[in-house]
């Protein structure tokens, strides 16, 4: 019942070596007694997008299985707390109460700026991002509430008991015909340094410009926001990691993050991008982060970096280890750019240029431009 992602249509590409990914759950004897699923009072949540359908499933009460990441289960709300709204399939904000049920999908969230969470268990539960992604709150920032907790009524299955597990049955490893063309990547000092701000406005910039550009979100945890964020700038494709069944790319193994990098390149060659512009989420220090950013692979087909930063301090510190990988920073941006003073002194330390984001963000379209030979 697992459609193909949507992305890959009439896309041909050579098929990668396969991925080791948590194996699916056992299958299990169909329960007779087990509740089809109600369309009219259960939600479906944005990481069920990429079902195929939302008919003929039901709610496995009785297995009571460790959850692994990507397997969809009904949770029901307990309390409200943090995410008082879901965004479901159809990418409409929901407002949620006590009682209420929705399809959710197990996952792991690494977010200085909030939670914190993994897949530990059935027990503790609670809504990690508004996109459907549950699983058991480590630790959160000082300022966040309280998660908003919900408890597990079922795993997900299909007609012949199979529990669904997105990531297992969406992604297909794949790999570019050719060598990516002007390859950009966002990167950031940390969660909201203005990656995804920064994104946004050299998409629009360079499609002003007449080119052909190609966005994508390599790493993160499901939201449609960056999504919605990257469309508005109508780029010619939009993709993520959600979009390939990943419900977060926290904790995935380095095999996999290169493999779902790859796969990403081969559905960008079809639409011929002059530029692709790939946000990858929240900051240097990031486990994924920094595993993308020392990978040869990766470094090779990666043009240049844009960096965003809350502040200078932070972006000569990033800059300085990123001159320790293969990348190459072309310019510095994000939410230090909004005051002129921290520019000034980044600016007396630093001969990485300021491509401001704030406003129209030309100056970082600029500076893209020259660099890939665009201007």
């Amino acid at each position: 019942m697992v459609g193909t992602r949507p992305s890959t249509t009439n896309v041909a590409f050579q098929t990668l070596a396969p991925v080791a990914i948590t194996p699916l759950p056992r299958e299990v004897e169909w329960v007779k007694d087990a509740d089809v699923m109600p369309d009219e009072s259960t939600h479906w949540t944005w990481a069920c997008r990429v079902l195929e359908s939302f008919k003929g499933y039901a709610i496995d009460c009785v297995a009571k299985h460790a959850p692994a990441p990507g397997d969809l289960a009904v949770v029901r709300i307990e309390e409200i707390g943090a995410h008082y709204r879901i965004v479901t399939a159809d990418n409409k904000r929901l407002r949620i109460f006590p009682g209420d049920q929705f399809v959710g999908v197990f996952g792991n969230r690494y977010a200085t700026d909030a939670f914190e969470g993994e897949v530990t268990g059935l027990e503790s539960l609670s809504l990690l991002t508004g996109g459907g992604m549950i699983g058991t709150v480590k630790s959160k920032h000082k300022d966040t509430g309280k998660p908003t907790r919900v408890s597990f009524a079922g795993y997900l299955s299909d007609r012949r008991g199979r529990h669904i597990n997105l990531k297992l049955q969406t992604f297909i490893p794949a790999f570019p015909r050719e060598p990516v063309d002007n390859l950009i990547a966002v990167v950031g000092t940390s969660m909201n340094s203005g990656k995804t701000t920064t994104s946004t406005k050299l998409i629009k910039g360079l499609c002003e410009k007449g080119l052909r550009v190609a966005a994508c979100k390599l790493t993160g945890s499901v939201s449609n926001r960056d999504q919605d964020e990257m469309r508005s700038a109508r780029p010619s494709l939009v993709v993520d990691f959600s979009d390939y069944g990943f419900p977060s790319t926290y904790l995935c193994s380095k095999e996999e993050l290169v493999a779902l990098f790859h796969t990403m390149l081969a559905d960008v060659e079809k639409v011929h991008p002059d530029v692709v512009v790939m946000e990858i989420a929240d900051g240097i220090l990031q486990r994924e982060t920094a595993m993308l950013m020392d990978e040869p692979s990766v470094c090779d087909s990666i043009k240049g970096l844009v960096l965003t930063a809350k502040d200078g301090l932070s972006a000569l510190y990033a800059i300085d280890r990123l001159k320790q990988t293969r990348n190459t920073v072309i310019a510095a941006s994000g939410a230090m750019t909004s005051s002129p003073l921290s520019v000034r002194e980044f600016q007396a330390n630093c001969d990485v240029p300021v491509g401001s984001s704030a406003d129209s963000g030309k100056e970082v379209v600029e500076i893209v431009c020259r660099f890939i030979g665009r201007a």
